[in-house]
């Protein structure tokens, strides 16, 4: 069985925005909410403008300068947090002009580890979701689509989604705004900063933006930035929205599995040295390193042991075999195939 391919979500706004920018990683102030599973994404509305940001007072001399490697700086220094992400585009493209919106929470458990990422897009009809708790991996698209398998035997589901690290570049030379301000329940510095504190963004022809870090802590609490500039590929011409917000930081958080998405994995036995595990729905997969006599024993004796009972003459060759057993109105059939020596397990029961 091979292992499942990378899943790619068609985020072409995220590519977009780190092709074209590499931006910035980096009173009671009003944080943004976080939107819910099924609350649909807004599209831009109105054209940015550079007078639309915000007058303060500006501190004076270098030691009121910022500079960030990463919007994520400090965070590993927090037990768990929630950040959302928020992206608005309007611009051009080969067929004309174009209006996009991308939503991304991030869920996050130190220990035991757990996480969810959540992603909207004004395109899709609902959320997508990829969550890790333990060595335990799921992919939830919808309400009836989710696979599951475990972590290390399978690259990430979540690799095909950018890191907030891999969207935005470096920040230098941001300034200083008084007074320090509470965001999202954080005392924090506030800094300013416009197109020449951004790395890497010999694309991007007009920026400003604000940022608050925590005071205690020195983690990124708010990020906002607007700004314009080219999609190098294509050479079109876009403006950006771009809102990043840390909440709940140390927060107790509880991150469950999806239900039912292991149904399978827990319903059959599996050999003692699995691997590659995956599940979808009713159906079960993985790979094991013992020989197909060995395999095609341990599902005669374990099926029947858990009360299933065979039906029909099995099929067996050299290199394949199928085994069908009913149990109440539940059919399953295990098909059995020697791959690179080794025999890749299917279990589908309907």
């Amino acid at each position: 069985m091979k292992k499942h391919s990378r899943i790619v979500l068609p985020l072409t706004l995220l590519l977009g925005l780190m092709l074209a920018c590499r931006l910035g990683r980096g009173g009671e102030a009003t944080p943004t909410e976080l939107p819910s599973g099924d609350e649909e994404i807004t599209q831009p509305t109105a054209a940015i403008t550079e007078d639309e940001l915000p007058t303060a007072e500006v501190a004076t001399g270098e030691d009121e300068d910022l500079s960030l490697a990463s919007i994520t700086e400090g965070l590993d220094g927090l037990a768990s947090y929630v950040s959302h992400i928020s992206i608005r585009y309007s611009g051009e493209t080969d067929d004309g002009a174009t209006e996009e919106a991308l939503e991304m929470d991030v869920e996050f458990v130190r220990d035991p580890h757990a996480e969810r990422v959540t992603v909207r897009t004004a395109e899709s009809d609902g959320a997508v979701e990829f969550i890790q708790i333990g060595d335990r991996q799921y992919f939830v698209l919808g309400e009836d689509q989710c696979m599951s398998s475990s972590v290390g035997d399978e690259e990430a589901f979540s690799a095909g989604i950018p890191s907030p690290d891999e969207m935005f570049g470096g920040l230098s030379g941001a300034h200083r705004v008084l007074p320090d301000e509470t965001v999202n329940g954080v005392l924090a510095q506030h800094y300013t900063f416009d197109k020449a504190a951004l790395e890497n963004a010999s694309d991007v022809t007009w920026a400003e933006g604000e940022a608050w870090v925590a005071v205690d802590g020195g983690y990124v609490v708010r990020f906002a930035m607007r700004a314009e500039g080219k999609e190098p590929t294509t050479g079109h011409e876009g403006q950006y929205e771009i809102v990043y917000d840390l909440e709940q930081v140390n927060a107790p958080l509880d991150i469950q599995a999806p239900a039912g998405c292991d149904s399978a994995a827990l319903e059959f036995p599996t050999m003692p040295d699995a691997t590659d595990i995956a599940s979808m729905g009713e159906m079960l997969m993985y790979n094991t390193s013992s020989s197909l006599d060995e395999v095609l024993a341990f599902y005669q004796e374990q099926m029947t042991a858990a009360g299933w009972t065979s039906t029909g003459e099995p099929f067996i060759s050299e290199d394949t075999a199928m085994l069908t057993f009913s149990k109440e109105e539940t059919t399953a059939t295990i098909t059995l195939t020697v791959e690179d020596r080794k025999v890749s397990v299917i279990i589908m029961s309907e």
